[in-house]
C-alpha cells in the first residue's frame, strides 16, 4: 500500500491557493475540505511527485478493484 498524499495547499474561488497545515489526505480531511468551500489541494507523496488533485470530483476508479464478473 503507498503512502497518503501530504496536503500542503487548498484553493478556493475566492481566496486562490494558499498554503496549509501539513497533513496525510484522507477521505475523512478531504470531506471536510470540500465543507469548508475548498475545491482543489496540492498534495506531494515524495520529494518531486507533486499533484493539484480536485475535491469536487471523485477519484477515478483504481484497475482491478472493481469486482470482476463472469
Amino acid at each position: 500500500m503507498t503512502r497518503p498524499r501530504t496536503v500542503t495547499h487548498t484553493y478556493t474561488l475566492a481566496g486562490g491557493w494558499q498554503r496549509a497545515p501539513h497533513g496525510p489526505l484522507t477521505a475523512d480531511l478531504a470531506d471536510e475540505l470540500r465543507r469548508q468551500g475548498i475545491t482543489m489541494v496540492r498534495a506531494r507523496r515524495g520529494l518531486f511527485d507533486v499533484r493539484e488533485i480536485s475535491l469536487l470530483n471523485p477519484p477515478p476508479a483504481r484497475s482491478g478493484s472493481a469486482p470482476r464478473h463472469g
